[in-house]
């Protein structure tokens, strides 16, 4: 879809469609409470509705876990929207449903998948052969149904384990794909049925929001779940033997590993970019603008082994790579690589450390020779080996610090890259003055190889993301951002984040916040994310007595940090900046009036990065939708909030 708004700065609310809430929805935000939600932002002056990712996740509830870069998630279905339900026996069945599904502050997502899944097979089975005709012939011109629907009824099969888990059909071919859909159609029918019906409501809802002239911005993850039907179907185009991740930094000491496989780029460019180009299409019927999800993952991801846990001996990937000839020409031969990239541990090291457990150590490793020496192999073990073994929990912990003390890691074609940690490493300790020298030379030579590598493939495959030109395109450039992002993303006219807690000059004395009106003119501005605190947490939290988020943001002096009024203060101030598009979460806009939110800010969370709380991805908005449309207070006070924004050409 066409965006609607170009070179005009514009408001919006931010929020997953699962946060949703109203009258007609059966314990979960459904796509048709996308209407209604248009409605209320329509009167309140805002512009844009920017959703997470509602892509097919199974019982999965972070909607960044997808089984499907394609497939629409069913849990979003509007049952009572389905003709089927003039079925008597499939109305019925609906109108049991809305009985007893709760609508609290909380989705028990799992119990509302399950039972909308047997409701919508109930309604399959009333679906009147014209339905299924026209299903069959919407397959035809989305290809990627066929893989996904012989996958999901596979993986049912099979009690919903891995692909790798089954006990056939691992690794399809082409050729085997087309026996299978011969054989199983129509048992794979149902996925074919669904998922039409759900692109039917969601492009009803966004046309809906198009004719409000109400900008829908989807989520467009970068990564994808090692058990989905793309990778399952289409191996060529992932490392599995790669995952994808984050290096180790202050919040962090060990990284981030997201368990999600890497892409093989090359195979991806022989082929065009193909699997890219039909994801942003299907985005293209329902979106008018859309997010990069980690777009540093376009320049360079960090890949780290599939069985190592911790994200410290990761490298990024592309990088450029030391090879084994550049480290023989600095005068290292095979033993002094071999000592650089593996761990060693001395036998008596090892007794003293192991004690009782040395001999189970040292069968997990090898002898260097007939020195009382150890290491590891090229094999292992692995991390994933030392936790799973029958050593103590405190001999598993030494022996994967042991594992980690690497100089190089080495990636999957061979070449050798400086760790996370190598400064730290025994192998960096036992070279001369000299060597430090000429090996760090030619670590920083390779780093700067790389930065210009990075930037040849991010300009490359942002401009292939941009061809389909009708959207807005929007990227998630938070972390350690390379000095060519910028650079790219403005040359490509795709808009950057801003949130205001970490746009900061972050190297300069007292890390000064910027000022919203120094933001840059492409750009996306907001007070918090999915995966922060909300805006009122942040201020009554860590924030409450930051001087210098007063002093940045022109605060009044006497305004307490840690009381509702800031939030609306600072949320003025970003209206006030110069980024083309300002996006708040709806928790951050509700609390303009306090009735319709939580009191603590911390229930209002979406979701805390690297736990598995029970909480998260759980959260609903406390009013419902309808309810919102009769909040004059709050409409007033967003049109009044939306009015700061200027209109017009962008200067």
């Amino acid at each position: 879809m066409n965006y609607p708004h170009r070179d005009c700065s514009i408001t919006g609310v931010v929020v997953p469609v699962s946060a949703l809430k109203s009258s007609r929805s059966l314990g979960i935000g459904e796509f048709a409470d996308l209407v209604p939600l248009g409605q209320w932002a329509a009167k309140a002056g805002l512009s844009l509705i920017q959703i997470l990712p509602v892509n097919d996740t199974g019982f999965e509830r972070s909607p960044y876990s997808a089984l499907s870069a394609f497939a629409l998630h069913p849990v979003y279905a509007r049952l009572r929207d389905f003709p089927e339900t003039s079925n008597p026996e499939a109305g019925a069945a609906v109108k049991a449903l809305e009985k007893t599904l709760p609508s609290g502050t909380r989705t028990d997502f799992g119990a509302v998948l399950s039972e909308k899944l047997r409701v919508l097979r109930i309604l399959w089975k009333a679906a009147s052969q014209n339905a299924r005709n026209q299903a069959a012939a919407w397959a035809k011109s989305n290809p990627w149904i066929t893989s996904y629907a012989l996958f999901s009824f596979l993986r049912e099969k099979q009690d919903l384990r891995s692909w790798k888990d089954w006990n056939s059909h691992i690794n399809p071919t082409p050729e085997d794909l087309d026996a299978l859909w011969k054989e199983h159609e129509n048992d794979a029918a149902f996925y074919v049925w669904l998922q039409w019906r759900l692109e039917e409501q969601l492009k009803a809802a966004a046309e809906a929001l198009d004719g409000m002239g109400i900008a829908l911005k989807g989520d467009i993850p970068i990564l994808i779940n090692d058990d989905s039907a793309d990778v399952w179907a289409q191996r060529s185009y992932f490392r599995l033997a790669l995952r994808a991740g984050a290096p180790p930094d202050g919040e962090a000491p060990e990284g981030q590993n997201w368990g999600f496989p890497t892409y093989d780029w090359e195979a991806l460019r022989r082929d065009d970019y193909r699997w890219w180009r039909a994801r942003l299409n299907q985005a293209a019927k329902f979106y008018h603008a859309f997010r990069i999800d980690h777009v540093l993952g376009f320049f360079r991801i960090w890949a780290i082994p599939e069985n190592d846990i911790s994200a410290l001996m990761g490298h990024y990937a592309p990088s450029a790579a030391i090879t084994r000839d550049e480290l023989k020409r600095l005068g290292y031969d095979e033993g002094r690589i071999t000592w650089l990239s593996r761990c060693h541990i001395s036998g008596g090291e090892l007794r003293d450390v192991f004690g009782s457990e040395s001999n189970l150590v040292m069968e997990m490793l090898e002898q260097v020779g007939s020195e009382d020496l150890w290491r590891d192999t090229a094999d292992g073990p692995t991390e994933k080996d030392v936790s799973a073994s029958k050593l103590s929990d405190g001999a598993k912990n030494a022996l994967i610090g042991y594992l980690r003390n690497r100089t190089f890691v080495i990636d999957p074609s061979g070449g050798f890259h400086a760790s996370s940690v190598f400064g730290s490493t025994r192998g960096w300790q036992s070279l001369n003055d000299e060597e430090r020298a000429a090996l760090g030379g030619l670590i920083d030579r390779k780093g700067a190889e790389s930065l210009r590598l990075w930037e040849k493939t991010g300009r490359e495959l942002l401009a292939m993301m941009k061809e389909n030109g009708g959207m807005l395109v929007c990227a998630e450039d938070l972390g350690a951002v390379p000095d060519c992002v910028p650079i790219v993303l403005a040359d490509l006219h795709i808009l950057g984040l801003k949130v205001t807690r970490w746009t900061r000059r972050w190297s300069e004395p007292g890390q000064p916040y910027i000022h919203p009106s120094d933001y840059p003119r492409l750009s996306v501005t907001t007070g918090s994310v999915h995966d922060s605190t909300t805006l009122r947490g942040w201020l009554s939290g860590e924030a409450a007595r930051d001087e210098e988020l007063r002093k940045g943001l022109d605060l009044p002096k006497n305004l307490n940090l840690a009381k509702p009024e800031a939030a609306a203060a600072v949320l003025e101030a970003l209206q006030d900046g110069r980024s083309l598009v300002a996006a708040h979460p709806l928790q951050d806009l509700l609390a303009l009036d306090l009735n319709c939110v939580e009191k603590n800010p911390d229930d209002e969370r979406i979701n805390v990065p690297g736990t598995v709380w029970e909480t998260n991805w759980t959260w609903r908005m406390k009013p419902s939708l309808e309810e919102l449309m009769k909040n004059k207070k709050l409409i007033s006070r967003l049109k009044t909030l939306s009015a700061r924004r200027k209109k017009g050409v962008a200067s």
